[in-house]
């Protein structure tokens, strides 16, 4: 029988396209969450899943990881079975906001969280080990903080406000390990977790709605209430003599004419 290795931190990584050269290169989201738990006191395996580049896992490793564990994933669909059982033996993982600048992304974490059933903390910028436990700083909506107490095993999403990845050491790069293959899980395959749900191509997600017109809630229901008001008057039956008075008093009015 195989028993499962522990890994007391796991990142989840990937690379990404990069939005001009098209290259796959390591993805800043992932980046933070691996300077994150870098800063802990306890060992940090990386993970991912399907194919990956020497040279972008490279890069990873330059942060001061030692080592990569690339599994294998021949589908996208496939991926939350194929990390699950490599996760099962970790009592913390961590992961990046979003792959990329997307709105459809970042579901991972969820679905994951759903499938070992394990709490899911978002937003996350600093996670301090306290035992069984840690204590979890969260990045709230207009710059606001706070702290929560969360207990292992648990998912924390590395938020984008989080101290980005500066550190890039050649040494580090080269000396680090990468492991492919299904050894790099370091467990048996367990059952299957729910469904994480049907996968749409990026170019087919529906568009976030944004308003044409930024204005605050009291201006938006004054100009829903308010009838409408040209500021004029519309003069459609009478005389050309008529029509020309019609103008001319309105001239007056506006002291635009002095006669």
């Amino acid at each position: 029988m195989n028993h499962p290795m522990r890994h007391p931190v796991t990142v989840l990584v990937a690379p990404r396209s990069h939005p001009v050269s098209q290259r796959p290169t390591r993805c800043p989201a992932d980046a933070r969450a691996v300077t994150l738990a870098l800063g802990l006191s306890l060992p940090v395996r990386l993970l991912t899943a399907g194919a990956m580049p020497e040279q972008v896992a490279r890069d990873y490793l330059a942060l001061g990881a030692g080592q990569i564990d690339i599994l294998p994933c021949a589908d996208d669909s496939l991926l939350l079975p194929a990390l699950l059982p490599a996760l099962r033996a970790a009592d913390w993982v961590l992961t990046g906001t979003r792959s990329a600048v997307d709105h459809g992304s970042g579901v991972l974490p969820h679905a994951l969280a759903a499938a070992l059933q394990r709490p899911l903390v978002t937003e996350v910028l600093a996670l301090q080990i306290e035992g069984a436990s840690g204590i979890v700083t969260q990045a709230l909506p207009r710059g606001a903080r706070r702290r929560l107490r969360v207990q292992a095993p648990a998912l924390l999403a590395v938020s984008a406000a989080a101290a980005p990845a500066l550190r890039h050491s050649l040494a580090d790069a080269m000396a680090g390990r990468i492991r492919h293959g299904a050894g790099a899980g370091d467990t048996a395959p367990a059952p299957l977790g729910p469904p994480c749900g049907q996968r749409v191509p990026a170019n087919q997600r529906r568009q976030v709605l944004q308003a044409t017109i930024v204005q605050s809630g009291h201006a938006r229901m004054l100009g829903a209430i308010a009838p409408a008001t040209t500021g004029g008057t519309i003069v459609r039956d009478g005389t050309a003599h008529t029509k020309a008075q019609a103008v001319l008093d309105y001239l007056r009015r506006h002291s635009l004419v002095s006669f």
